[in-house]
C-alpha cells in the first residue's frame, strides 16, 4: 500500500492545528460550544489556505460527544468515523464535477433524511462558484428552507462569482494566505513527526516559495526530502526548489543603484553562461530591491533581516533616492524572459535603462550655464559677426560638399526654429532659440509618452515611430511626423481617440492643456519627441551627438 502524503497526513484534525486562521476558528469554536451553529457557511480564499480541512473539523466537532470548548475531542465514535474518512454523515461535493441542475435536485432529495447516525448531516460543496446558474437557484431554495439537521459548507477561491442570493444566506469567512511565521512553525512540526532535520532558514525559503499555502508548502518539503534525504540544508532546499540562491542577484541591484553598467553586463553575462534559471535570477533581483525600496521608506520592521544584513543594505543606500529605487524596481519588475528563457537581453536591456536615466538625471542636476535675456550665454562668434550667437547655429553649407552628406543633429535637441533676424554683414545665418514650453515638452516627452501608451497603445506605437515636437503656437502642440501615413491615422476617424489620448497625457505630465495637430515633417527622426528614445535621449544629454544620413555623406 502506498504510503500516505504529507499533506493529507497532516491535515488539522483539531481546530487548534489550523494555522493562520485565528479569527475564523476562535469564532467557529465559540459557534459550536454553545451550540448554535448556523445552518450555512461560506469559506472563501487562496487555494491551500484550510477552507475544506475547516469544514471537515466544523462537522466533526458539531458531531462530537465530548467536545471541549468547541474542539472535537478525537476519541468518541463520532470523531473516530470523521477522522478515518468513513462517516455516512459528511458529503463532500465537487461543483466543479456536479455542476448541474441534475445534481443539486439530487442534493436536495438527499436533504430531506436525517442523519445516519450523527446529530447533523454537513454537506462541503467544494468549488461553489462553478455552478450553473439554474443548479444556482435551485440549491438557493434548500438554503432559504433547510432542515434543521442539516449544515452547508459553501468553499471557494471565487467568491465574487457566488449570486448575492446565496452568499446572504450564509456566514461568510473569508481565508487568508498562512503568515511566514504560521507557515515555517506548522513545517517545523510536520518536520518533528517526520524526523527531518532541516534549519529554519530552509523552511523559510520553502514557506516564502509557497505564497501563503499550506498545502503546496507541505508538498515541497516532501518534495526536497525525496531528492535529498532527510538531513536537509538551505543548500539542499535551493536546488531542489529551482531557487538559484545566488549572491550575484544582490550584486546586480548594487550596480544598478550605483550606475555601474560595465560591470551590471559583465555580471548578467557570468550568469546566462552558468546556466541559471534567468526568471528565478530575475525574481531574486526584484525581491532584494523590494528590499531595499522597504529600507529607503523606513519599513524596516516589515522584513526579517539580521543587523548586519540591515546595515549593508543602509549602506547601499546612502546617496540614492527612493524614486532610483522605484525606477529599477518597476524596470526590472516588467522584464518578461518568458518568451525566450536564454536570453538576457531583456535583463540587459533593464539595467541600461536604469544605469543610462541616473546618468542623465546626474547631468542635468550640474550647474547650468548662466541665462542672458531669456537664453543661455553662449561663446561669441568671430570678430567678423560683432553680436554672439549660439554654437547650434545653422550654417550654410560648403559647395565642396557632396549633396548626399548628412548634418550633424547638435548635442541638444532643438524642437522648434524660430529664424531671428540677419546678422549684420549680410550673413544668412540665423540663431535658433528654443521657446520655454517646447524645452519643457521635450524633457517631458518620454514621461508624456509612457501616459499616452497606457492610455492607448495604439497612440503609443505611432508616437514611438518617426514623431517629432515641432513647435507650440497659440497653445496648440504640433507634432510632426515622418510619414503622411502616421498624420492620416492620427487624424482619422479612429484618430480622435489617438488626439484624445494625447491631450489626457500632456495634460498630466505638464498640468497644462494644450490642443494637438498633426502636419507631415519628412525630416522627423525615428523615436520619441524627436530623440530616438529615452536611452539615446539621455546619451545626448551627456554629450554625444547623432548623425543622420546615408552612411556616405560627410560629417560636417
Amino acid at each position: 500500500m502506498a504510503a500516505e502524503v504529507l499533506y493529507r497526513k497532516y491535515r488539522p484534525q483539531k481546530f487548534s492545528e489550523v494555522a493562520g486562521q485565528e479569527p475564523i476558528i476562535r469564532t467557529l469554536r465559540n459557534a459550536v460550544a454553545s451550540r448554535k451553529v448556523s445552518h450555512a457557511y461560506l469559506f472563501s480564499g487562496p487555494r491551500g489556505t484550510g477552507k475544506t480541512s475547516t469544514g471537515r473539523l466544523l462537522a466533526k466537532a458539531a458531531n462530537c460527544r465530548d467536545s471541549h470548548e468547541g474542539e472535537p475531542c478525537n476519541k468518541c465514535d463520532s470523531c473516530l468515523a470523521f477522522t478515518e474518512g468513513r462517516a455516512m454523515d459528511l458529503v463532500e461535493l465537487d461543483a466543479a464535477s456536479n455542476r448541474g441542475i441534475d445534481a443539486i435536485k439530487d442534493l436536495r432529495e438527499r436533504v430531506g433524511f436525517a442523519p445516519g447516525s450523527a446529530e447533523f448531516k454537513v454537506y462541503i460543496l467544494d468549488e461553489a462558484h462553478m455552478l450553473t446558474t439554474e443548479a444556482s437557484n435551485a440549491l438557493l431554495k434548500t438554503l432559504e428552507e433547510p432542515p434543521p439537521h442539516v449544515i452547508f459548507v459553501l468553499a471557494t477561491t471565487e467568491p465574487h462569482k457566488i449570486p448575492a442570493t446565496i452568499g446572504s444566506r450564509c456566514q461568510r469567512f473569508d481565508f487568508r494566505r498562512i503568515p511566514l511565521e504560521a507557515a515555517v512553525d506548522r513545517l517545523a512540526y510536520v518536520c518533528e513527526q517526520e524526523k527531518i532535520a532541516c534549519p529554519r532558514e530552509a523552511l523559510e525559503l520553502i514557506a516564502r516559495s509557497a505564497t501563503g499555502s499550506m498545502r503546496d508548502a507541505i508538498n515541497m518539503l516532501e518534495q526536497v526530502v525525496d531528492y535529498h534525504g532527510r538531513e536537509l540544508s538551505v543548500e539542499a532546499v535551493q536546488s531542489g526548489l529551482g531557487l538559484t540562491g545566488d549572491a550575484r542577484s544582490n550584486d546586480l541591484a548594487r550596480f544598478v543603484l550605483k550606475g555601474d553598467l560595465g560591470d551590471g553586463l559583465a555580471l548578467i553575462a557570468s550568469v546566462r553562461d552558468d546556466g541559471l534559471d534567468l526568471r528565478q535570477f530575475q525574481r531574486e533581483v526584484v525581491s532584494y530591491l523590494r528590499q531595499l525600496l522597504l529600507i529607503a521608506a523606513g519599513a524596516d520592521n516589515a522584513l526579517s533581516l539580521t543587523k548586519e544584513q540591515a546595515k549593508d543594505m543602509k549602506k547601499l543606500l546612502e546617496g540614492v533616492s527612493k524614486e532610483e529605487v522605484v525606477r529599477a524596481l518597476r524596470a526590472f519588475g516588467q522584464v518578461d524572459v518568458r518568451v525566450d528563457p536564454l536570453s538576457s537581453l531583456p535583463l540587459e536591456m533593464a539595467l541600461a535603462e536604469c544605469v543610462l536615466a541616473r546618468q542623465a538625471s546626474e547631468a542635468r542636476a550640474q550647474p547650468t550655464p548662466a541665462v542672458v535675456d531669456g537664453r543661455e550665454a553662449a561663446p561669441t562668434r568671430p570678430p567678423a559677426a560683432p553680436p554672439p550667437v549660439r554654437d547650434d547655429r545653422v550654417t550654410p553649407r560648403s559647395p565642396s560638399r557632396r549633396k548626399t552628406e548628412a548634418p550633424v543633429e547638435p548635442s541638444e535637441p532643438v524642437a522648434d526654429s524660430v529664424a531671428g533676424p540677419s546678422a549684420p554683414g549680410g550673413s544668412a545665418a540665423a540663431d535658433v532659440v528654443v521657446p520655454a514650453d517646447v524645452a519643457a515638452l521635450r524633457s517631458r516627452w518620454n514621461d508624456v509618452y509612457q501616459v499616452a501608451r497606457t492610455i492607448n497603445h495604439k497612440t503609443g506605437a505611432l508616437l514611438n515611430s518617426g514623431c517629432v515636437i515641432a513647435g507650440v503656437e497659440d497653445g496648440t502642440l504640433i507634432l510632426g511626423f515622418r510619414h503622411e501615413w502616421m498624420v492620416e491615422k492620427m487624424t482619422s476617424d479612429e484618430g480622435g481617440a489617438h488626439l484624445q489620448a494625447l491631450r489626457e497625457a500632456v495634460q498630466k505630465v505638464m498640468g497644462t492643456s494644450y490642443e494637438v495637430r498633426c502636419v507631415h515633417d519628412p525630416q522627423a527622426s525615428s523615436g520619441r519627441g524627436g530623440s530616438g528614445g529615452h536611452l539615446v535621449q539621455a546619451a545626448r544629454e551627456l554629450g554625444a551627438r547623432v548623425v543622420r544620413g546615408g552612411d556616405q555623406g560627410e560629417v560636417p
